[in-house]
């Protein structure tokens, strides 16, 4: 069975559309956020919206990646619940790669308003990135982290290193979120 993958990543780049290859490469199926999969089709990469399996979206395509079908692909961990996700139509989500809004980065800016950081607070791809960390799936938070990803497939996939990797990269995702809730605990104390 194909395994699939969530894709959302504010920067439309060269590593997004490299991770999208290599998994595609190994039979990985994709899914993304509007954003990333108009990017990825246009690059002759497939890719389906989320939106598609959610529902349409409400408040600007805003709260797409926050749906209890998301978060039961990612949290799903008995075989009880891969039978309800079958029953479901709700695929097993076994690895998420989130590139955060710049929120760190506009908190910096001398020219940052409130409504500048609120525009660029991402919380959906936090979540993504917490809840994957919980689920032990492949929680990627960071573009350095494609190299190991990649070097995993060339070794074959071995089930022992992917839950070594798992672990991992939990560790780095919620760094990660903390990092990126921090800069913004510290911009609002400010104010």
């Amino acid at each position: 069975m194909n395994k699939t993958a969530l894709l959302t990543s504010y920067a439309k780049d060269e590593p997004l559309l490299r991770l999208a290859g290599i998994l595609v490469k190994n039979g990985w199926n994709i899914l993304g956020s509007a954003g990333t999969t108009n990017y990825l089709k246009e690059n002759g990469i497939a890719c389906k919206d989320v939106a598609d399996m959610v529902g349409p979206p409400i408040l600007g395509h805003r709260v797409v990646t926050l749906s209890r079908e998301i978060y039961a692909g990612l949290l799903a961990s008995t075989p009880e619940d891969f039978a309800e996700l079958k029953r479901l139509d709700i695929p097993n989500i076994d690895l998420v790669y989130v590139n955060l809004y710049p929120l760190e980065k506009e908190t910096r800016s001398p020219q940052a308003k409130p409504e500048s950081v609120l525009e660029k607070t991402d919380i959906g791809g936090p979540t993504l990135l917490r809840a994957a960390a919980k689920g032990r799936r492949l929680a990627l938070s960071n573009s350095e982290q494609i190299e190991t990803l990649e070097s995993w497939f060339s070794r074959g996939s071995p089930e022992k290193e992917r839950e070594q990797m798992a672990i991992r990269f939990a560790a780095e995702a919620e760094r990660r979120v903390a990092g990126y809730v921090s800069a913004s605990a510290q911009y609002w104390e400010k104010k």
